[in-house]
């Protein structure tokens, strides 16, 4: 039962929604099934949020449901199925709820199929008025969202009136937003595969980089720039965050930083977020480069993030879990350790349940290991139980740093062995990262037996060596190197 379908959807709904699923199953709207299926949800929701305790198991649930009968395993499926049934229904409910203007467009399309004349001219001006005050509106469907609101006037004019002209100009917006909207969404497409491709997934560009080489984008930025101000400056956002990932030079950062604050007005929440998330991808892939002024931008992105309120998702109250890792991680590399503890502190409720354990333990370890309370570190690490494949590197590398300072050199080189061979066979990083972990490992052990056997005189060569590699925490190992040099 705790490993049921059933549990992970109702996991995931908050305490509002666990509340009001429960009026959704009492409605015979909804619930075609009878009482009992409520009697079934009423039991289980008492060990929301977890959903982990024996009273869980089907035949102490059946016992409870069925005083004094014998237990019938085809009925606790049956139950659990409809209720599964109830709550995916209940999804889709909020989701059209919450629809928007998709919800919006199929009331119009409603209002013309039924020839309700009066609510679809009513309903299609609201539309207009909102569309063209277009302050934090835009997203990647509303250009998508535009064409369809013409579309069903043109069907409308033909359906009712055979006004021409009306038709001719909804025709003309219909080619001006197909063609932004195919634009928006391909740059943005291209933009994300850039940034896979060169961070964390392994894989190749595809049909659609291969497209965008094709096109004359620059030309088509001025057409569009002449054409349609109005909307031009949407494009443009998109297309110099594509351009910047794409040549990746160093002023082109400044540029598109300064487009994305002068335009970022116009989007939606989730959007302002993306645009501040490009930024920080930039930065981020600079520091990489070996560009460490980069990091104080960075950390000043969050920051700007953080008193915009765009790091929390306003619909579950969760923080993306890349973005608490990067924030912990920017602050430490430019040493503001008691911001960081004060970030862990306030946000760690803010993480998904089940990325809290992996993501918390690191980032507090991390401040212990500042601290150099490296014991503490070592004991909130060995806790772990779930590393999720995002952290599993980071716990792991900051192990192999506490028994460096430990001088548990044993146990040292044996983890950083079992950890090469790990990095070796995972396929979810890019070549670049894996190679760049493996190369920590490597140079790991290298460090570890020479301190060990006291062989200092070798430690200018291997510095040497990591100087000129591409390494994961590069900059730790030649701090220790140094230290010992000295």
């Amino acid at each position: 039962m705790v490993n049921s379908k059933l549990v992970s959807i109702l996991r995931s709904f908050s305490k509002d929604e666990i509340k009001e699923f429960r009026k959704f199953v009492d409605s015979p709207f909804f619930n075609k099934e009878g009482k009992y299926v409520l009697r079934f949800y009423d039991e289980i929701k008492k060990y929301y949020p977890g959903f982990e305790n024996k009273a869980l198991e089907r035949s102490i649930l059946f016992n409870k449901l069925y005083p004094g009968k014998k237990y019938d395993d085809s009925i606790m499926r049956k139950l659990s199925s409809t209720l599964q049934k109830l709550a995916e229904e209940y999804l889709n409910y909020n989701v059209f709820r919450s629809g928007g203007y998709s919800k919006e467009l199929l009331k119009l399309k409603m209002f013309r199929e039924k020839r309700l004349i009066n609510h679809f001219e009513l309903k299609s001006s609201e539309l207009d008025h909102s569309f063209n005050n277009m302050e934090e509106k835009i997203d990647i469907e509303y250009f998508r969202n535009r064409y369809k609101l013409e579309l069903e006037k043109i069907n409308y004019y033909m359906d009712f009136h055979s006004l021409i002209k009306q038709q001719q100009e909804s025709m003309q917006n219909i080619q001006k937003f197909i063609v932004y909207d195919s634009l928006v969404n391909l740059l943005d497409i291209g933009y994300n595969l850039l940034v896979g491709l060169t961070s964390m997934y392994s894989g190749k560009a595809n049909i659609v980089m291969q497209f965008l080489e094709i096109i004359d984008l620059e030309s088509v930025s001025k057409m569009l720039k002449k054409e349609s101000p109005d909307f031009f400056p949407v494009f443009e956002l998109f297309y110099v965050r594509y351009k910047s990932f794409l040549n990746f030079k160093d002023e082109d950062y400044p540029k598109y930083k300064k487009l994305a604050m002068k335009n970022i007005h116009y989007f939606d929440k989730e959007n302002r977020f993306t645009i501040m998330v490009s930024l920080q991808n930039f930065c981020i892939r600079k520091f990489v480069s070996g560009q460490k002024h980069f990091a104080e931008e960075l950390h000043e992105i969050h920051k700007e993030m953080l008193a915009k309120d765009l790091i929390i998702n306003d619909k579950n109250g969760y923080m993306n879990m890349n973005s608490f890792r990067n924030i912990i991680l920017t602050a430490q590399t430019i040493g503001k350790y008691s911001w960081m503890e004060k970030f862990i502190y306030e946000h760690e409720k803010h993480l998904i349940p089940e990325q809290r354990e992996s993501l918390t333990a690191w980032a507090k370890a991390s401040v212990d290991y500042d601290k150099k309370e490296f014991g503490s570190a070592l004991r909130k690490l060995q806790k772990v139980k779930n590393d999720h494949f995002l952290t599993k590197h980071d716990i792991k590398i900051l192990m192999m740093k506490i028994f460096y300072e430990l001088k548990d050199f044993e146990t040292a080189l044996s983890f950083a062995d079992t950890y090469r061979h790990m990095v070796e066979n995972d396929r979810t990083y890019a070549e670049v990262h894996r190679n760049s972990h493996r190369s920590f490992a490597v140079f790991y052990s290298r460090f570890i037996k020479l301190i060990a056997n006291e062989n200092l005189k070798e430690l200018p060569f291997l510095k040497n060596e990591i100087e000129k590699s591409v390494t994961n925490s590069k900059d730790w190992l030649l701090f220790k190197i140094s230290e010992k040099i000295k």
